[in-house]
């Protein structure tokens, strides 16, 4: 062998392991940095916007989505912009300004005055329904109710009709 050939494996041998080395320290590395992450949770506390989202709950479940979506619409986006306000700080691994905790009590409170809107009405629109319901069926005439076509109101005396055709009206 020459010593040319016999100094090449000599340095490889070191640049192979040198090349481990350098892996294994940066895999450590990777390791130690997570470890740092633990102080802060990766999901901010979220729970300062549960009465906006319960009252919004109530109001889908009453299928306010159907009867009032604008104000639906409305207090989703204020939940949405509460939330985004919540993630930056959180991402920013940072506490909550005071300007930015009194943004998001606003933003859940009109959240919530957004939510009961669209549930209130919706139930007054539901409300409106079955008056009108109720007024169409009280304002058909009396044949179509009975399904009768001999004019009577369905009290048969012998006699062919009602048996009321020569009485005076009630209360005249």
């Amino acid at each position: 062998m020459s010593p040319a050939r016999s100094g090449r494996r000599k340095c490889r041998l070191p640049q192979h392991v040198l090349g481990l080395l350098v892996v294994a320290v940066v895999a450590l590395s990777g390791c130690v940095s997570d470890g740092n992450r633990g102080e802060r949770p990766a999901v901010p506390d979220q729970s300062v916007l549960e009465p906006a989202t319960q009252a919004l709950d109530k109001a889908v479940r009453a299928n306010a989505e159907d009867f009032a979506p604008r104000a639906v619409d409305s207090a989703r986006r204020r939940i949405t912009l509460a939330r985004d306000i919540l993630f930056a700080a959180a991402r920013a691994d940072r506490d909550l300004k005071p300007a930015e905790r009194e943004r998001i009590d606003v933003l859940v409170a009109q959240a919530r005055l957004d939510a009961r809107e669209a549930l209130v009405e919706t139930q007054a629109k539901a409300v409106n329904k079955q008056l009108g319901q109720l007024q169409q069926t009280q304002s058909q005439p009396a044949d179509e109710t009975t399904g009768r076509t001999d004019g009577s109101l369905g009290f048969d005396n012998g006699m062919g009709g009602s048996g009321l055709s020569n009485t005076a009206p009630i209360g005249g």
